[in-house]
């Protein structure tokens, strides 16, 4: 019994560092994260801010801005939301983080929404959800890279992902019923953990 408990806690400890590395480097640093010798995210975090650097190009071209200084928003963009670091930028340099307010609000309520609706529609039909809604660097993408990288990671307990496949959506409709049960209770436990650390350290701004 003891052994099994710690198999289990171990397992539970992987997945909660998996979704809090997510989270607190992915999401709230814009940084990709290494965990057991493998790197996760880096595409999401690249195409976050690049989407981010594409919206400012207008006033890049303006010459009201530098893209410099745009990379260094973005290397540690949670930072300038706290009230005392906001309050000494310009306006248009609070036009980037508020760029990058709106992705950690949306992202934070989708993973609220996310559970709710795999338990009323199913997994597959809300993976097809959040992929359609899914637009390069938005909150919808980074979430389902997310839910991605996880299943293809050492940190699941009955089920992964295979290397090879790369469209979660397709990987889990082509699975059988067992399967297709074991991969939706990974996902629910995963986003539980999401949730949790989104709520906490968004709130605290960390």
């Amino acid at each position: 019994m003891g052994e099994k408990e710690t198999f289990i806690t171990k397992l539970e400890k992987g997945r909660a560092e998996f979704a809090y590395r997510c989270v607190a480097e992915s999401l709230l640093n814009l940084k990709p994260f290494d965990l057991e010798g493998k790197r996760f995210l880096e595409s999401a975090v690249r195409d976050i801010k690049d989407v981010i650097r594409g919206k400012m190009e207008e006033e890049v071209k303006k010459g009201i801005i530098k893209r410099e200084r745009i990379d260094e928003l973005l290397n540690s963009p949670s930072e300038y939301l706290k009230k005392d670091k906001e309050q000494n930028l310009s306006d248009v340099e609070k036009k980037v983080i508020k760029h990058y307010k709106d992705l950690i609000d949306n992202y934070k309520s989708y993973v609220r929404k996310i559970s709710s609706m795999i338990l009323s529609n199913g997994l597959g039909q809300t993976l097809a959800f959040v992929k359609a809604k899914s637009q390069r660097g938005n909150a919808y993408d980074l979430i389902y890279k997310q839910l991605t990288e996880y299943m293809k990671s050492n940190h699941t307990t009955r089920i992964s992902m295979p290397q090879d496949k790369n469209d979660f959506v397709e990987w889990v409709i082509s699975c059988n019923s067992e399967d297709y049960r074991y991969i939706t209770l990974e996902i629910l436990a995963f986003l539980q953990w999401l949730k949790r650390f989104a709520e906490g350290l968004i709130e605290e701004g960390e």
